[in-house]
Parts: C-alpha cells; sequence; structure tokens
C-alpha cells in the first residue's frame, strides 16, 4: 500500500490552518490519511485489543502528528505520521499488557518484548528516510537505489551509472557526497541517539573519510 509522499503549497496551507484551529482542515486531513492509520495498525502487535480500539489509538496518533508536523521541514507527512501512529498504539497495547502481567505466568514473559522491539524498529525505520529524504535529488536517488531503500533491492555502481548514463566513478562520487552528509551529527544525531551510538567518539569514528568502495 502507497500513500503521497510530497507535500504541496496547498496541502501545507491546510497543515498551518489545522494547526491554528481550523476545525475543517483537521477534520479534512484526518480523512485523508485514514488508510495511514490502518496500514500502520494491520502491521502492529495488538496484544488483546480488538482492531477497532487500536485503529481508534492510532487516529488519537494521526492527530497529534498533523498537529506536530511541519510541511517545511521537508520530511513526508507519511514517514512523521507512521511514527507517531506506531508510538500510540504501541503505548496502549503496552499499557494493557502491564495490568495483564501480574496475572500471567513469568514463562510469558518474553511476549511482552514484540511491541518495544517492533517500536523501535518503526522509528529507525522512520527516522533512516527522513534523513535520506533531505538530500539533494540525486544524491537521494543514489542512495535509495544503492542500497535499496526504495523497496526493489540494492543496486552495484556500475548497474546505476548505466541507469543515469554516466561512470561508475561519478555515481560514487554522489554517493560519497550523500554518505558524508548523513553522517554529520546535524542529520545523523535522532538515529544515532535511537541506536544506542550518539557519544563523541561515534561521531568521529563516522567522519571519517570513507575508504572502503563496492
Amino acid at each position: 500500500m502507497s500513500h503521497c509522499t510530497t507535500i504541496s503549497d496547498r496541502d501545507a496551507n491546510q497543515f498551518v490552518q489545522a494547526q491554528a484551529g481550523n476545525t475543517e482542515s483537521l477534520e479534512q486531513l484526518m480523512r485523508t490519511h485514514e488508510g495511514l492509520v490502518h496500514h500502520i495498525v494491520r502491521q502492529q502487535w495488538r496484544g488483546c485489543l480488538s482492531y477497532e480500539e487500536v485503529v481508534h489509538t492510532g487516529r488519537i496518533g494521526l492527530w497529534r502528528a498533523i498537529l506536530g508536523f511541519d510541511p517545511e521541514r521537508g520530511t513526508a507527512f507519511s514517514t512523521y505520521a507512521s511514527v507517531a501512529i506506531a508510538r500510540h498504539v504501541w503505548r496502549a497495547v503496552d499499557l494493557v499488557e502491564r495490568e495483564e502481567r501480574r496475572a500471567r505466568a513469568p514463562a510469558c514473559a518474553k511476549l511482552y518484548r514484540a511491541p518495544r522491539v517492533q517500536m523501535l524498529a518503526w522509528e529507525v525505520h522512520a527516522t533512516l528516510h527522513a534523513m535520506v529524504a533531505r538530500l539533494p535529488s540525486k544524491q537521494r536517488w543514489v542512495v535509495c537505489a544503492y542500497y535499496g531503500l526504495d523497496g526493489w533491492g540494492g543496486c552495484t555502481l556500475a548497474q546505476l551509472g548505466g541507469r543515469l548514463g554516466c561512470s561508475r566513478q561519478a555515481v560514487h562520487y554522489h554517493l560519497h557526497k550523500a554518505l558524508v552528509s548523513l553522517r554529520h551529527p546535524v542529520f545523523s544525531a535522532m538515529l544515532r541517539a535511537l541506536l544506542g551510538h550518539n557519544r563523541r567518539a561515534d561521531y568521529l569514528q563516522a567522519l571519517r573519510p570513507e575508504r572502503r568502495q563496492r
């Protein structure tokens, strides 16, 4: 299932109006992105909650995402909202599960790790795509195609060169520039915090010139 990932001037204005208290704009955005809620909910651990209960929680996450979204940051709304929706679903399920945990046998404890692991995976996925979305268009395309972030599997530099009509070295130049940007704290701080690699030494290691090539 696909969702729109671009924000037009009209759509951006609708977010501004909704955040300013315009009920009509807020309701329109909620209707427009209702499908995203169902898409996220179908992939989440629901525990003992019904589908309807989780959808209701997901809508709260969507509502908060609409009120907190900044179109000028260049991040796709679907990327931003997916994290908010998944987070609210996870919190709702986790709250109910914690209440029932006291009555469950200790052997069932491993079952409760699933929501936390899935939530972290969602946040890492969304944060990574948000980082890449900030790159210049050609660098963004090269990174997505090279690492398979476009969903079609990775390509070699030679293959990308053939598709772009340029040399392997030219493609590597764009890839290298993109990776240097992505390693900079301005881009990578949130992702590194999620993965626990946010120390000064980690940044210094990441900012060293890339020497390996595929």
